[in-house]
């Protein structure tokens, strides 16, 4: 066999593709152990030290570091793990850096955006199929959107997600019951609660004292999730096309002015103050809080004393569509060791299995990827109120994932709050030259990545319970 030194990419690549389900191992078995390097007759086996990069997300390391590394290395002896934890706006170009050098860590976790590049530099091993059934596992949507080249026979995955986040609307328990509310007293549509929000609201002069629902600084999750209420799962999409996006159609218009209507016509929360929505309602001062799920773990652990739960965000009417769901994360094989091939495999399947997912799931907010869970107690319908509004609101039938864009895009649409909110610019105004500013750069740079208002209509299965 090769060296590492001598060992070409093309090879490396061939042999990832080839390895028998019997070389690929189950999450929970025992890895192939590699000869020792002394080769003494009766030597016992080595012990293979994988390197994984996780981004700094202090919960999730957490987790990862005290629960699931001692679990998977007491089910896998011969394999040991070295957690080592990277800035996530640092971490495309060290995997980048490092793959350069010959030195690539076994397992990253890499942000959604970062999967383009770095299956194109070839810093990413494919997932043999024998690892995961991607199809049967996730679902037809990610089948299609994470197989690279889309379309092409020999498409390969290189990541996928660990699931979905979506918006929900958070209440705290106790402040509901002191104004005599439970949460099922919340309304479903819109024109209700904006009613019932605003008399739930509290003012001191032009200090805001309680906030009946806080959004300051999330607005752009509302917009988006109004769209798909407003205009259906079509018409409701950003992206007409997978180079085409669209702000300045009357839903966009009319989506914004609903926004800024809860600042300046039902004062629910203030543009004065400034105070983050999130910050306000881990205070104790917001009975409702719009925000992308996320934040569970930031209540778990930073405002545990806070008592709260989530209920489906309001919609139009009262019912679904709700609104905009999008991936997560996902971890990736990275090494340039082949002899840390089985074992990198064996840790990536690992981190895919519902062992892993069961706790990174809750602490992310997000619905995991695997269908199989779906229906755990844990991460049901019928779950609780901590859960059950996002199994609710992420099954394909009640949401719509629009894939996701790279951060020239995101940087574009982010100038879109502070110029309508904090500048008071005319709102067709600002959409204008936004989609134009989008459009050029989509007509310049295409984006397999999007899931397109188009690619819906191809795919009408995608929203089914079967997508």
């Amino acid at each position: 066999m090769a060296t590492n030194s001598s060992l070409t990419r093309r090879q490396f690549l061939a042999m990832a593709g080839s390895l028998s389900t019997g070389v690929l191992l189950a999450a929970c078995a025992p890895a192939a152990e590699a000869p020792a390097d002394s080769g003494a007759a009766g030597a016992g086996p080595e012990t293979i030290t994988l390197v994984a990069w996780f981004t700094d997300r202090r919960t999730i390391n957490e987790m990862t570091e005290k629960e699931a590394i001692p679990e998977f290395e007491a089910a896998n002896p011969g394999i040991k793990i070295e957690m080592q934890f990277v800035p996530e706006s640092e971490l495309q170009q060290k995997l980048l850096t490092a793959k350069a050098a010959g030195n690539a860590p076994d397992v990253s976790s890499i942000d959604e955006t970062f999967l383009d590049t770095l299956t194109k530099q070839e810093v990413l091993l494919p997932i043999p199929e024998e690892v995961i059934n991607v199809r049967e596992e996730m679902g037809d949507l990610t089948a299609f959107l994470y197989r690279l080249p889309q379309g092409a026979d020999d498409g390969r995955y290189y990541g996928l997600p660990n699931g979905v986040f979506s918006s929900q609307l958070y209440y705290n328990a106790t402040l509901l019951d002191e104004l005599g509310y439970s949460p099922e007293d919340i309304p479903r549509k819109w024109d209700d609660f904006l009613i019932w929000a605003k008399d739930v609201t509290a003012w001191d002069g032009d200090t805001l004292t309680r906030s009946g629902m806080a959004i300051f600084a999330n607005e752009y999750s509302l917009y988006e999730d109004l769209r798909y209420q407003i205009a259906g799962p079509l018409d409701g999409n950003i992206f007409e096309t997978k180079d085409r996006w669209r702000h300045t159609d009357d839903v966009g218009q009319q989506a914004w002015q609903f926004v800024m209507d809860i600042f300046k016509v039902h004062r629910l929360d203030s543009i004065e103050e400034g105070l983050v929505s999130r910050e306000r309602f881990g205070a104790g001062q917001a009975v409702t809080l719009y925000n992308w799920t996320w934040f569970n773990g930031f209540m778990e652990t930073q405002y545990a004393d806070v008592d709260w739960g989530l209920v489906l965000p309001p919609t139009m009417s009262g019912e679904p569509i709700y609104g905009r769901r999008g991936p997560d994360v996902g971890f990736t094989v990275t090494t340039q060791n082949e002899n840390h091939l089985d074992a990198s495999y064996t840790f990536y399947r690992y981190l895919v299995s519902p062992a892993y997912l069961a706790r990174y799931c809750k602490l992310r907010g997000i619905q995991p990827s695997l269908k199989a869970m779906w229906d755990d107690p844990e991460f049901s319908e019928d779950s609780g109120p901590r859960w059950a509004p996002i199994a609710i609101k992420n099954r394909p039938e009640n949401s719509v994932d629009a894939g996701f864009w790279p951060r020239e895009l995101v940087d574009i649409s982010n100038q879109i709050v502070p110029a309508i909110r904090d500048e008071g610019e005319d709102i067709p105004t600002v959409l204008q030259r936004v989609e134009e500013a989008g459009n050029e750069f989509l007509q310049a740079n295409p984006q397999w990545s999007i899931l397109s208002a188009a690619d819906y209509a191809a795919n009408p299965q995608w929203l089914t319970a079967a997508g």
